[in-house]
């Protein structure tokens, strides 16, 4: 009997913990466990805009009058006029004297001239010959002038006598002009070029443009410049000034950190001949994010929080972010009324305005998504989404505004080799690429202004 009645009591024992089991079930936590969202390729490298080393040649009208006074010599011409018979000798009789406008140059040059005619001869006739100039630098780097003869500034008499024959001296000196015209032209292009070695100024920024330039020993900062083209933009003469323009087009970035490695020389380019370019010098300031730092910044804000939805509540146990493609994965474990493992994605954005880093469009991963919808819709809508989004903002003004410093202070006046200076006049920041890449996110901006390279 007492058998019957221990069975008995067992037997009840085992069926309301069965019930209470089931009842325990029937009111359990959601279990979700999300696959990780499957691989995308990374952007291998940010955006880069190009930047211009300016190197400006510019010299006055007088310092030119001068080297032209050094060069041309007193004897300009001495032999046959279109007039048979009759011999002209035209010797240079004073100071030089240059003007520069309208993208021209123009020269007097005071001269004498005499006529012989068998052994006859006229007293010198003082004279100033005028002509107008144009340079232009060819493509082997040497610069080409071409000299016009514009006439005589003196008024000539009408006739002269020379023994038996009269002459128009005018029509002597426009005879003559064409021997007189290429002297001028072959001195001033040979002096200027002595005076003004493009191709080799020129080669030595190019070559100690491509080795990392280090701007800053306390923070170990380099400027890293990939030199890609020469330009030229032709002369300009204006208000007794005449300029030429030479720019480097080129990469240039702020490195923090060890030694940039030295890529292979590369030889100097064909020069470019252009109309115009763009003359501001652009330094990439990159400021890189970590995920570890992220994690950091994030996680005593994520973890151990509780989360409330429609009555029902999580906390977050784990917590992770790393990048995939061109977004920022968030993985997290969840306890309470979600027991889980799942994923949302995030795009990373820069606000260049306030200087903020954070993320838009957080979402649930698409797997993730589709294992919710079928057990745990409510959490869906619920307002996790929206505290991910908030907490992981992150203000890089200071790393940004402290590279521009280092820069500005930097280049105020660089030095490249002996008597070849770097001088930049950095200003803004502008914002211009953000990716993520296997440990970070990277955000480049650009700190803008104008540089020149000064031969001192």
């Amino acid at each position: 009997m007492r058998s019957n009645y221990y069975l008995a009591g067992l037997t009840l024992f085992l069926v309301t913990a069965l019930l209470f089991a089931a009842s325990s079930n029937s009111c359990a936590d959601t279990s979700v466990t999300a696959e990780k969202p499957a691989l995308e390729a990374f952007r291998a490298v940010l955006n880069k805009e190009t930047s211009t080393l300016n190197i400006p040649i510019e010299m006055s009208a007088d310092e030119l009058a001068k080297i032209l006074n050094l060069t041309v010599r007193k004897e300009l011409y001495k032999g046959a006029t279109k007039t048979k018979g009759l011999s002209a000798d035209v010797l240079r009789n004073g100071p030089i004297v240059m003007s520069a406008s309208d993208n021209f140059l123009y020269i007097t040059l005071p001269v004498t001239l005499s006529v012989s005619y068998s052994m006859f001869e006229t007293r010198p006739l003082p004279l100033k010959l005028k002509f107008k100039v144009t340079a232009s630098v060819l493509p082997d780097w040497r610069l080409r002038t071409e000299v016009y003869y514009q006439g005589v500034s003196d008024l000539l008499a009408e006739e002269v006598g020379v023994g038996p024959l009269s002459f128009k001296p005018r029509t002597i000196v426009d005879g003559i002009m064409h021997p007189v015209q290429k002297i001028v032209s072959d001195l001033v292009a040979q002096k200027i070029n002595e005076l003004l070695p493009l191709k080799a100024q020129v080669t030595k920024v190019w070559n100690t443009a491509q080795a990392p330039i280090l701007l800053d020993k306390k923070y170990n900062s380099w400027l890293k410049l990939t030199p890609r083209e020469v330009m030229l933009f032709p002369l300009y003469a204006q208000n007794n000034r005449v300029k030429l323009s030479i720019g480097i087009n080129t990469f240039a970035e702020m490195v923090i950190g060890p030694e940039p490695i030295t890529q292979p020389l590369q030889p100097l380019p064909n020069l470019k001949l252009v109309n115009s370019f763009d003359k501001t010098f652009r330094i990439a300031l990159n400021a890189d994010l970590f995920y570890k730092d992220l994690r950091a910044i994030a996680a005593p804000l994520l973890l151990d929080k509780k989360f409330d939805s429609d009555g029902k509540s999580v906390v977050i146990k784990d917590f992770d972010l790393y990048g995939n493609g061109d977004k920022l994965v968030v993985k997290l474990v969840t306890q309470g009324s979600l027991d889980g493992l799942i994923y949302l994605t995030a795009k990373p954005v820069f606000n260049p305005q306030t200087n903020v880093f954070s993320v838009e469009d957080v979402d649930f991963d698409l797997q993730t998504q589709s294992l919710l919808l079928t057990s745990a819709a409510w959490f869906l809508h619920g307002t996790i989404r929206g505290m991910i989004q908030e907490k992981l903002n992150m203000n890089v003004t200071q790393q940004l505004e402290q590279s521009r410093q280092i820069a500005a202070k930097a280049l105020t006046r660089m030095k490249l080799l002996d008597h070849v200076y770097l001088k930049c006049d950095i200003k803004n920041l502008k914002f211009k690429d953000v990716i993520v890449q296997q440990d970070k996110i990277s955000i480049q901006v650009y700190t803008e202004g104008e540089s020149a390279i000064l031969f001192q």
